[in-house]
């Protein structure tokens, strides 16, 4: 299998590097795909979101043209279920979502423990699993709302739970896995193709990839495919995971990663 990475992002957003610098350390690493998924403006993820769409656009689309010899460049979007319509055909959508929306105030999944936490007690009078049970009756709109070719990091609100720790909810109760079945089965109407992400364990808060493995059996029993991200925002980083997205995308069934047909 090739070396590949459909995730990454840049200065034009949260990103270390700029599209160009990715471009260069994915050619050095043999990669023979790059897609770039800058977040898209959208107000779940407004510190996250693309500075100007337009000129990250341009870019990319310049550098798709400039190294069409060397690397098969993609232009995409993480669009979360929140977005703004930015009017740019896309080659790809990576369908989102971050935070939870509940009476105008927003209930972030991915900044810190710390504000898991503050939301889990404010939203949920301490109760984890109830917390993670209404993320995923948003999380079932993702693939219907955005469109999207890819539904990213299925379930990240496991991210400050631990590999296996559970901090705040156990991620193999009946209620937790009923939840997260119904999120799945609602996507696949729409895609059915899910991310195994490794973007949690570059920033430390994970030593394995996400989805969890009680997800991915779901995946693979509701007759999902897998593909891989790394969730990119540094060179360093592009593949980091890949090994294990791959071994993961075997050990549930899948034979390998599925690749965009673009």
């Amino acid at each position: 299998m090739g070396y590949f990475n459909y995730h990454t992002h840049t200065t034009y957003c949260d990103g270390k590097n700029t599209p160009e610098e990715i471009v260069l350390e994915a050619i050095r690493l043999g990669l023979d795909t790059i897609g770039f998924s800058g977040h898209s403006p959208a107000g779940g993820c407004g510190h996250y979101a693309l500075k100007d769409v337009d000129a990250y656009y341009d870019c990319v689309s310049r550098l798709k043209d400039k190294y069409s010899d060397k690397i098969k460049i993609l232009l995409g979007i993480e669009r979360d279920i929140y977005a703004y319509d930015d009017n740019h055909d896309y080659d790809f959508v990576i369908g989102a979502f971050h935070n939870l929306l509940i009476d105008g105030k927003f209930f972030h999944t991915d900044r810190s423990p710390e504000v898991l936490k503050e939301g889990i007690d404010e939203l949920c009078g301490g109760d984890g699993e109830a917390f993670a049970i209404r993320y995923y009756d948003f999380v079932k709109d993702v693939a219907r709302i955005t469109g999207c070719d890819i539904v990213a990091h299925i379930d990240l609100v496991t991210k400050f739970n631990g590999d296996f720790e559970n901090k705040f909810f156990d991620v193999h109760s009946e209620a937790y896995l009923a939840a997260a079945r119904e999120a799945i089965e609602e996507n696949m109407k729409y895609c059915n193709l899910f991310e195994i992400n490794s973007g949690a364990i570059s920033r430390g808060w994970r030593k394995t990839p996400y989805p969890d493995s009680a997800i991915l059996d779901i995946i693979h029993v509701a007759g999902g495919k897998v593909t891989f991200g790394a969730d990119s925002h540094a060179k360093e980083t592009l593949l980091l995971g890949f090994d294990q997205a791959e071994e993961l995308a075997k050990k549930h069934g899948f034979g390998s990663l599925t690749r965009l047909k673009i």
